[in-house]
């Protein structure tokens, strides 16, 4: 019964191993990690974010695919078939002027969620 699995705990610890395997050994822990869920439903919820969870529910943020949106959304616990790790976001600061402009690459992939 999926009930009892504490999904913040799992996904915080798959993270960590993810981390671990693929040399990102760093001291930061991820202050959000993106996540996929799939219910028994066909359509899977992502990319999104635990925001919390009690014994019934686990309470997402889901990131929009069409623009800067959030929307708040809780799945009963016993529908999820399966949680995946897509990324975490580290609460290091980074300096802006180091981060590349990104524009011309979302341009091209504009069209995927269209």
């Amino acid at each position: 019964m999926n009930s009892n699995i504490n999904w913040s705990e799992k996904v915080k610890n798959l993270d960590e191993t993810i981390r671990k395997e693929i040399g990102i050994e760093d001291d930061n822990e991820a202050k959000h990690i993106l996540i996929k869920v799939q219910t028994k439903s066909a359509e899977s919820i992502e990319p999104a974010f635990i925001v919390g969870e009690d014994e019934v529910f686990l309470d997402l943020f889901v990131l929009s695919p069409q623009g800067p949106g959030i929307t708040s959304t809780a799945v009963l616990k016993d529908n999820i078939q399966s949680v995946g790790v897509i990324g975490g976001v580290s609460a290091e600061k980074i300096d802006p002027s180091e981060v590349p402009d990104e524009t011309p690459l979302l341009d091209d992939v504009a069209g995927l969620y269209q």
